[in-house]
């Protein structure tokens, strides 16, 4: 099982400018891509960012993302019924870029903003706050909560240097707390006790980007609390792990089997040394074709009831039945 080290004070060394590559237990720090981008063109054409909320509570499961390209901003919300297993609410908007921010932090002093004439979105933690505050605003739904990462474990964070691209940095947290609730479709629902994932993302990217990626958030039969990051491709096995009541545990990367043509059918994700076996069924999915020339992109998120099993080191054996989460398949050319 690979080690997650201290997160580094800076993205690079400041005697040799080198980036300092790794898989950390923690927050990233100020993610500056300045010196490798230096150029206001290279930043708009290759600079990428987002951040992504996931909230699940019994009874739903409810996503909200700001992303920036560079030169174009989007942001969408979802809202999935657990019972019903039916999507209640998809909505997406695009914008021009100064439409939306990502800023250069994920945790204390983060922001992500976007208001666009469909839909607005607000994740931010300023400075001396505690908590996450996370507003989303959509034709047939209203958001408002708090996350709470105090009570959570520890953030992976991850500096990478994939082929094709210059610097990626991720961070990524699991179960923290929740507060608030949610207006959909006019039905009020509290979201008070839920748990939620963040994602916080910036980088240098490939002009062609893929990834698979999959989410779990809820309790093991056992009881425990727990969230998974799965993901093949991308940055490979540094961003995938396990988070079980107050402990990180580190996860090999994934590997995804589904049909394409049939993406409602059973998806199931193992990881490369087997601890992970899990079979996601999806409800629905929120998917997204685009075709603007410059940017091209089939997206495809099925939210989905996850089982199977997650071998713990020591042989320990974790059950998962039902639990919320979604599988996704992304290519874009950007």
């Amino acid at each position: 099982m690979r080690e997650l080290r201290t997160p580094p004070d800076a993205m690079f060394d400041p005697i040799t400018g080198a980036a300092r590559v790794g898989s950390y237990r923690g927050e990233l720090p100020r993610v500056d891509l300045t010196p490798l981008a230096p150029r206001k063109l290279d930043r708009l054409l290759r600079h990428k960012r987002w951040t992504y909320v996931a909230i699940v509570s019994d009874e739903i499961f409810i996503a909200a993302a700001v992303v920036h390209l560079g030169y174009l901003a989007n942001a969408f919300c979802v809202a999935f019924d657990k019972v019903g297993r039916r999507l209640l609410v998809d909505r997406s908007a695009f914008g021009p870029p100064f439409a939306a921010s990502v800023g250069d932090v994920g945790g204390e002093g983060s922001s992500a903003r976007a208001w666009l004439p469909r839909g607005r979105v607000r994740i931010e933690r300023p400075r001396g706050a505690a908590t996450i505050a996370v507003t989303a605003a959509f034709r047939g739904i209203e958001l408002r909560a708090r996350l709470d990462p105090r009570a959570a474990p520890p953030a992976i964070s991850v500096i990478a240097q994939p082929p094709g691209g210059v610097l990626i940095a991720t961070e990524k947290r699991q179960l923290l707390g929740v507060e608030g609730e949610a207006s959909v479709l006019g039905r009020r629902i509290s979201l008070d006790g839920a748990l939620a994932s963040y994602d916080y993302t910036s980088g240098l990217l490939p002009r062609r980007t893929t990834w698979r990626w999959a989410l779990a958030l809820g309790r093991a039969q056992s009881g425990e609390r727990v969230g998974l990051n799965v993901g093949e491709g991308f940055v490979g096995d540094a961003e995938c792990a396990l988070w079980i009541d107050g402990d990180l545990v580190p996860l090999a990367e994934g590997r995804f089997t589904f049909d394409p043509a049939r993406p409602l059918d059973p998806w199931h994700v193992r990881t490369a040394d087997d601890a992970v076996d899990l079979r996601f069924v999806p409800g629905a999915a929120h998917s997204n074709h685009t075709d603007l020339g410059l940017l091209t992109s089939e997206f495809l998120q099925p939210i989905c009831l996850c089982s199977g099993t997650v071998r713990l080191p020591g042989g320990r054996v974790l059950e998962l039945r039902d639990v919320l989460g979604l599988t996704e398949d992304q290519v874009i050319t950007w």
